[in-house]
């Protein structure tokens, strides 16, 4: 993978632009970088290709889904081996309520952000999803209140 030091300004113009709007035509886009519409398109494209840009994607607002009960879901397993990690990889890609999973260091293996419409329903997740995986030994749930920010890019 490369690194940011292979990118130069306007490379890093593209990326902040976009990741602001990823709905910006090439011309827009273009417009907004003060570059013709060609080059900006050949850089977006390359920056797609080597992977800097990994998706474009809307945001919706949970709560008006009837997701938005959010918890952050810390997860311990009695021990940690690849096969155990990999069922749980498994597992946790079929959840449509699994928002986010991390494997992390500390206390916990795994930190998933879970988004259900009730306290009821992250009860039937638990009992039923995570409560059917035998090698798990601990859960830790933290209600999410309310959300002071929330970011999804990366500064540039």
């Amino acid at each position: 993978m490369a690194h940011t030091s292979t990118l130069d300004e306007t490379d890093i113009l593209i990326l902040r632009e976009l990741q602001q709007n990823s709905r910006l035509t090439n011309k827009e886009l273009a417009a907004r970088i003060h570059l013709s519409t060609t080059p900006t398109f050949e850089r977006t494209r390359r920056l797609e290709r080597d992977g800097y840009i990994k998706l474009y994607t809307a945001i919706i607002d949970a709560d008006r889904i009837d997701r938005g009960f959010t918890v952050l879901c810390n997860i311990s397993t009695n021990n940690i081996f690849k096969d155990k990690i990999e069922d749980f990889r498994e597992q946790v890609s079929k959840w449509d309520e699994v928002t986010e999973c991390f494997n992390v260091s500390g206390e916990f293996d795994f930190v998933m952000k879970v988004s259900v419409s009730s306290m009821k329903a992250y009860q039937e997740f638990i009992i039923n999803k995570v409560g059917a995986i035998q090698y798990i030994s601990k859960i830790q749930s933290t209600f999410i209140m309310d959300t002071l920010k929330m970011s999804y890019g990366v500064k540039l």
